[in-house]
């Protein structure tokens, strides 16, 4: 058989069965439209939110809040549908009495989270929507707007919390970090005052104090050796006119020899002191001698020995000035020597005080870090508390709908159409596989191959009355087809 003749006899088929194709489609509108005008109404109702990037640039502000809004937002259905904002609704739309008990509040509780259905833009997370289906369209918006109010507060003390909990612990950190760097100032403050004159940073003052000093010694040896050569002088004169006078006989009466001897040692003691310091053993030597010749001849030291033993006023003079002159000298030599100690000490002070400060530079830069760290997080915390942050906002609030959500009548109608078409479909399947009737010649020709067929008789139609009842049947269904478009057209309307 070909495609031709094949099509043909589908075609045959479905004018021969057409009203057991066309009467279960219809009887299926007509259950889709029942169904609809007897079954409860659902009504959705939608709240729009937006996500508003920060407004400031992030170079000036740079937000502490680390939760990202992709983050947030896959975070959203278990927020939204948590118990606490479950409950607080159903409470609030009159779903819960004051004193339900708990089994009334878990049921409350799933009937709303089954109602609340979430929308969210998975690309780049810049909007997501709330969805409540409910039998009542006012109350469907009502849970729809405050779920997306509840979520847009929590979201707001959310990110205002760990912002002030960032500053917070930043602001720990900034107090150790300066408690440690006091601290340490107040040691490296003691050491320096422990060791005020041997810091490295007073090298250069304390060598030209040492240089002005060492100087001072030099003059001050000059002037001493100046005046020594004057006394020398002086007393080698007088010890001259004395051995001149001792060798012309002329011996001044009355001279007590011990008074004579004690006079020795001293102008002994006197010729020492010109070139030598009261700390040198010879001049102490000397002095204790003197002493000593003084404790055995007490009578010696109340003489006064001869004119030509008494020293002259200008040797006594010039004596008086080289003490002075040796103790001035002996000042400046003990502050060169305390100049030199302090610049020996001054290198083991220098690596001392490195050792400290390398310490102290590393806590103050942790102290500048977290100081500007802390300038940072009470910024970001401003930000938040203005609501300049990233934040939710709502774009269009859930009105009460006036159209029903389900069910839907023309998805009821195309479900309707199709089962009715199916059912009628299948009794004809079944009909025709039952019905062993021979049809057309290529039937027969396939049934019984071995006969020929001579010719054929066409299909006479006649016009009886069981005619015109089918035809004026026809008439009817046609009517009724048409007035079933009309209620269907006006239902759709």
């Amino acid at each position: 058989m070909d495609a031709r003749n094949q099509v043909k006899q589908y075609v045959d088929i479905a004018w021969r069965r057409k009203w057991w194709v066309v009467v279960p489609t219809i009887v299926g509108a007509l259950v889709s439209v029942y169904w609809y005008a007897t079954a409860p109404k659902m009504y959705r109702a939608t709240t729009s939110i937006l996500v508003t990037r920060q407004s400031m640039p992030e170079d000036i502000v740079r937000s502490t809040v680390t939760m990202r809004v992709d983050e947030r937002m896959k975070t959203l259905r278990v927020q939204v549908l948590s118990r606490r904002y479950l409950e607080q609704v159903a409470r609030e739309v009159g779903y819960i009495d004051e004193k339900a008990p708990e089994a009334a509040i878990e049921r409350a509780c799933d009937q709303v989270s089954g109602a609340v259905q979430i929308d969210m833009d998975k690309r780049d997370f810049s909007w997501f929507k709330i969805n409540v289906v409910e039998k009542d369209p006012q109350r469907a918006a009502t849970i729809a707007n405050r779920l997306a109010e509840m979520f847009i507060q929590q979201n707001t003390e959310m990110r205002e919390a760990v912002a002030k909990g960032t500053v917070d612990t930043v602001s720990g950190w900034l107090a150790e970090n300066r408690g440690q760097l006091e601290a340490q100032e107040r040691l490296i403050a003691a050491y320096k005052r422990q060791h005020m004159y041997e810091l490295p940073d007073q090298q250069a003052s304390t060598l030209q104090l040492m240089n002005a000093s060492t100087a001072r010694v030099q003059q001050l040896s000059s002037d001493i050796q100046l005046r020594s050569d004057r006394l020398a002088i002086l007393r080698s004169n007088e010890r001259a006119a004395r051995a001149n006078a001792q060798a012309l006989g002329v011996t001044p009466p009355g001279d007590d020899p011990n008074a004579q001897a004690l006079a020795k040692l001293e102008r002994e003691l006197n010729d020492l002191l010109v070139n030598y310091t009261e700390e040198n053993p010879l001049v102490k030597r000397k002095r204790d001698q003197i002493a000593a010749y003084r404790v055995a001849y007490p009578a010696a030291a109340t003489k006064t020995p001869s004119g030509e033993d008494v020293a002259s006023p200008e040797i006594q003079g010039l004596q008086a000035e080289i003490r002075n002159l040796e103790r001035d000298r002996a000042r400046e030599q003990i502050k060169v020597n305390e100049l030199q100690a302090r610049l020996a000490n001054m290198p083991l002070r220098q690596q001392e005080l490195e050792t400290m400060t390398r310490g102290y530079d590393s806590l103050k830069g942790s102290y500048d870090k977290t100081l500007a760290q802390q300038e940072q997080t009470e910024r970001s915390l401003d930000l938040e508390a203005a609501k300049k942050g990233e934040q939710f906002q709502i774009q269009d609030r859930a009105r009460a709908p006036g159209r029903p959500y389900d069910p839907q009548l023309f998805m009821l109608l195309l479900m309707g159409l199709g089962a009715g078409l199916g059912v009628g479909v299948g009794l004809t399947a079944l009909l025709e596989f039952l019905d062993q009737s021979v049809r057309s010649e290529e039937q027969f020709a396939a049934l019984f191959p071995d006969v020929t067929i001579l010719g054929t008789i066409p299909n006479l139609v006649a016009t009886t009355p069981a005619k015109s009842r089918a035809k004026g049947s026809a008439q009817k269904a046609a009517a009724g087809a048409i007035a079933l478009a009309a209620l269907l057209g006006g239902l759709l309307s």
